[in-house]
């Protein structure tokens, strides 16, 4: 009778492992078991229990399955090794292989887990019985080795053994004698070194070498041989024994080949998922050209309040499906390893200052205070993918927003380490949010996964976004992590280790400009604490003394504690939703107080349009806050002399409202090429929107005689059409001007890869718009090659 199996059981769910262990027995396989559930445990239970087999569940809030199985093969036990997981997803199983893991079974399919069981089990004592016999084999070769030999000096036999004659394939010992030995070597330069080996060292061990037979087959041998010295020290003859190893090289070839396929298959599924996914990504941009368009083109027209409402749920719904489609193909050429990060020039205060520019509408609409804090003493100078950053930090800051329903979001960015060729620079996106539940952190970078269902039905998203921001991190050198506890907000932080390049001039950072805030005192009037911090912090920085207070009488009380006859002037940073007071009010009492040439008011306020007219003001900032502006404004009020020189002051915050179109514009003729009508008719509009002359063309053939005509100057080609695409219409174009006049071609496509991009520039277009292509984008793009490329058309 067999003796009971041996299982070890790493899980945190006592239930979860009962159903394991009761699919097994069900299935007829005696067990006993054991279950552990943190690191601990199970490291006491390898090294005191005897094991057949372990299981793992994949993921735990303390340990994870990959962690064991790490574990396990560290110690060196060679056990059979089993994950079992909640999650559905073909990268984990591929991620558990590679990691050493023998099979991989889902709990939704627990059927299978003693079909696997009994396999390994199998396998393993097939396992355990052929190192038994390894062992034999190798004892009684240490004992009476197999093929035995001595050499002259010149390398003629003078012995061997009848094992040695037959592994070489000789009839008797007399026929090999007449051979030399390196004339039996596959490879006689082999046998060189092997001579040159022993010389040196006096001894060769484990040498593989292939034997030419006489009938003319190969055998794979192991030689291990010495030089025998005569008593005046030189050699007299070479002793050793060969091995045939022909099978143990014939299993290696096998399972080099398993293993090469198991690869190229796990790199052709990738290869097609990442296919389907980039064109389901086209199927679902192509009607989305049509709802973000309409809806964008819609929010430019006269409508009534219910219309305009309608129409921003059209825009932002179009968008969020947008948004979703995005995730998904960059989660899928992350998992492919396709997402190569560019080297470019930029820098980080300016990229910071426009990303918390994007959330202020949101942040607004949400009464939450957004606010940046940046290192301004970063390297003004950095080189790496401001892209992907970017894309790091909206994902965590639009989180951050998303899940807080009142209070602060702060974007902190600092250095943490200088080297001479690169920075780590650590953000932080904190909020005061409904925060994390414990037991729902471990699992909170798993793909498709939020803290909790009623979270993904309530907020929404794919659950793919800290997954994607994780990945991208690692790509950057850096490390992603959070703290948080529910109901008390969380802190998202992660280190990018980012190339020094070429330095940018701030020139609202000028040394001189520093030195002017030196006269400066400062109070900040907010009852926003993390507003205070921010600004606070940036003054300090730049040398200002200053207080920061949360009302309007305890700026005005510790002004009137200010000494009689201080040098230093007064400024007063006052946020215009300051609750005790009213603002305008405050600024009033703050001037006389101060007098209107001693002390100056900054007025702080979330929209542009909220800026009133007022003597008591002498400035208005737009939040949430950009420190260039603040400083510039600093500057424009108290500086003089060389510290007001025009080139040190920052160019004013933009103005979100609409402007005024270009005339030049309207000299432009812009062929739209579009097999598709409505991308057609809503591309025509959106030209039409910007002032652009326009003329469509419904297929390439129709846009190449529109082009030959000579009657365009700028040219919008769709990739995909019917009998003639627009890869082969540029190619066309291209070859027909020569070197004559060159047509700005700009390809418009729904496939939105990098690769897809890479194809359009190579089949001769100069420049990429990916579909559903935003008014802003289509503004940005066209003005940008009108200016470069056609100065001759861009005048009033």
């Amino acid at each position: 009778m067999s003796e009971p199996r041996h299982i070890l059981i790493l899980d945190d769910s006592p239930d979860d492992a009962e159903l394991s262990i009761r699919a097994l027995r069900r299935a007829g396989i005696d067990l006993t078991f054991q279950r552990v559930e943190t690191p601990e445990t199970m490291r006491k239970a390898l090294a005191e229990g005897t094991w057949d087999l372990v299981i793992a569940d994949y993921s735990m809030p303390r340990f994870t399955g990959l962690a064991a199985l790490k574990m396990l093969r560290e110690s060196g036990l060679d056990l059979p090794f089993i994950l079992v997981s909640g999650t559905v997803g073909e990268d984990v199983a591929v991620e558990a292989m590679k990691r050493g893991a023998d099979d991989y079974v889902l709990k939704s399919n627990l059927a299978r887990l003693p079909l696997a069981v009994e396999r390994e089990l199998r396998d393993a004592d097939v396992r355990v019985e052929r190192n038994r016999a390894e062992a034999r084999y190798r004892s009684l070769v240490d004992r009476v080795p197999v093929g035995l030999f001595s050499l002259s000096p010149k390398g003629a036999i003078l012995e061997a053994n009848p094992a040695l004659i037959e592994m070489l394939g000789f009839s008797d010992a007399d026929t090999l004698k007449q051979a030399k030995i390196r004339d039996l070597w596959l490879r006689p330069e082999e046998h060189d070194r092997a001579v040159a080996i022993i010389a040196s060292d006096g001894i060769v061990q484990n040498f593989e070498i292939e034997i030419r037979r006489p009938e003319g087959s190969v055998t794979w041998c192991e030689e291990t041989a010495r030089a025998v010295y005569d008593p005046a020290g030189k050699i007299s003859q070479y002793e050793g024994v060969l091995v045939d190893v022909t099978s143990r090289k014939l299993a290696e070839a096998e399972t080099n080949l398993a293993r090469d396929r198991v690869r190229d298959l796990a790199l052709e599924t990738a290869r097609l998922r990442s296919e389907f996914l980039a064109n389901m990504s086209h199927e679902i941009r192509t009607p989305l050209v049509g709802i973000i368009g309409t809806g964008e083109l819609l929010s430019r027209s006269t409508l009534t309040a219910e219309q305009r409402r309608l129409t921003e749920i059209i825009r932002s719904s179009g968008e969020l499906l947008l948004t979703v489609v995005n995730d998904i193909l960059d989660f899928s050429k992350l998992a492919a390893g396709r997402v190569v990060l560019e080297k470019l020039d930029f820098d980080l205060v300016d990229m910071t200052e426009n990303l918390i520019d994007t959330f202020a509408v949101a942040a607004r609409a949400k009464g939450i205070e957004l606010a940046l804090q940046v290192d301004v003493n970063l390297p003004p100078g950095l080189k790496g993918d401001p892209g992907r950053l970017s894309q790091v930090l909206n994902n965590l800051v639009a989180n951050a927003i998303k899940f807080t329903e009142h209070g602060d979001v702060i974007v902190r960015a600092k250095r943490v380490k200088d080297t001479v060729d690169d920075v780590i620079v650590r953000f932080e996106v904190v909020d005061t949010g409904i925060g994390i539940p414990y037991e729902m952190q471990a699992r909170l970078f798993q793909p498709f996964v939020q803290a909790e269902a009623s979270t993904n039905r309530r907020f929404g998203g794919t659950g793919l976004g800290l997954v994607i921001a994780a990945k991208l991190v690692e790509q950057m050198g850096g490390e992603i992590g959070f703290e948080s506890e529910s109901g008390q907000g969380s802190n998202f932080h992660f280190t990018a280790r980012i190339e020094k390049g070429t330095e940018i001039v701030r020139p609202w950072m000028a040394p001189t400009a520093v030195s002017c805030f030196n006269g400066i005192r400062a109070i900040v009037i907010t009852d926003s604490a993390a507003t205070r911090e921010v600004i606070s912090g940036y003054l300090s920085s730049w040398g200002s003394e200053n207080v920061a207070v949360a009302s309007g009488a305890e700026a005005l009380e510790m002004l009137k504690l200010e000494p009689a006859g201080n040098a230093k002037r007064i400024a007063a940073l006052i946020d215009e939703q300051t609750p005790d007071t009213g603002a305008l009010r405050l600024a009033r009492a703050i001037k006389d107080q101060c007098g209107p040439k001693h002390g100056k008011v900054i007025m702080f306020c979330a929209e542009t349009g909220g800026r009133s007219a007022s003597d008591a003001v002498d400035a208005w900032i737009t939040k949430p806050l950009r420190p260039s502006n603040l400083f510039s404004c600093l500057l424009e009020l108290f500086g003089d002399g060389d510290c007001a020189r025009p080139e040190t002051v920052a160019a004013a915050p933009r103005n979100p409202g609409p402007k005024e179109q270009p005339q030049w514009r309207k000299a432009v003729r812009v062929l739209l090429v579009d097999d598709n009508l409505v991308n057609r008719t809503i591309g025509a509009k959106q030209l039409c929107a910007l002032d652009y002359a326009v003329e469509v063309a419904d297929s390439a053939r129709q846009g190449l005689a529109i082009v030959a005509q000579g009657s365009c100057d700028l040219v919008l080609m769709d990739c995909e059409m019917p009998e003639m695409d627009g890869y082969e219409a540029v190619s066309e174009i291209r070859r027909r001007e020569g070197s004559t006049r060159h047509t700005v071609v700009i390809a418009l496509t729904a496939h939105a890869t990098a690769d897809d991009r890479a194809r359009c520039l190579d089949a001769g277009m100069d420049d990429y718009l990916s579909k559903p292509v935003k008014l802003q984008a289509l503004a940005e793009m066209l003005d940008t090659w009108v200016r470069g490329e056609h100065e001759h058309i861009a005048v009033s």
